[in-house]
């Protein structure tokens, strides 16, 4: 299955926006309220907001295609926050990271991550669900690993996500 991957446009954003809306709860532990989850996915993930992540210049926004469609992306902020985690602090941060699940264990997101990572020097860090094993053992494999743990908070609940970096 060829896939590609490319600089993300604002032409995409509904691409992205479906994609978004559809890998969600994937990344959310089983347990997550369907209603917190959707709350989310309307406050944080419709069309107009991967535009404002497009004007942003702190914010890279790749996707990856398959047959020309948008099947996954990858959004990287190089000024993140403060997490009060040393190993973790002033270093760009991998916010999401995302495949459709029909594209899963076909390459697609090893190469979505490495063309993501290729052009970041020294650290980078992400935070994923510490229910989300899949996710954890793709990252480890990459060469993140654990430097601590942080909140999510998905409309009234809040899940403990592991912080992970990895140096490069």
């Amino acid at each position: 299955m060829p896939f590609t991957t490319r600089v993300a446009r604002p032409s995409d954003a509904e691409a992205l926006s479906h994609v978004a809306g559809q890998t969600f709860a994937l990344a959310s532990p089983p347990d997550s309220a369907a209603q917190a989850l959707q709350e989310y996915i309307d406050t944080r993930l419709q069309p107009e907001h991967f535009v404002l992540h497009l004007l942003n210049p702190r914010k890279r926004l790749r996707v990856l295609e398959h047959l020309g469609k948008v099947v996954g992306y990858s959004l990287v902020d190089s000024a993140p926050g403060s997490l009060g985690i040393a190993e973790a602090d002033g270093v760009p941060e991998l916010s999401r990271c995302y495949v459709l699940p029909e594209h899963h264990g076909l390459g697609g997101a090893q190469l979505l991550l490495d063309d993501t990572l290729a052009p970041v020097r020294g650290g980078i860090r992400l935070t994923v669900n510490e229910q989300n094993t899949r996710a954890i053992r793709f990252y480890q494999r990459n060469g993140f690993s654990k430097v601590g743990e942080a909140v999510f908070e998905c409309g009234p609940e809040r899940h403990r996500d592991w912080v992970m970096v990895a140096r490069r």
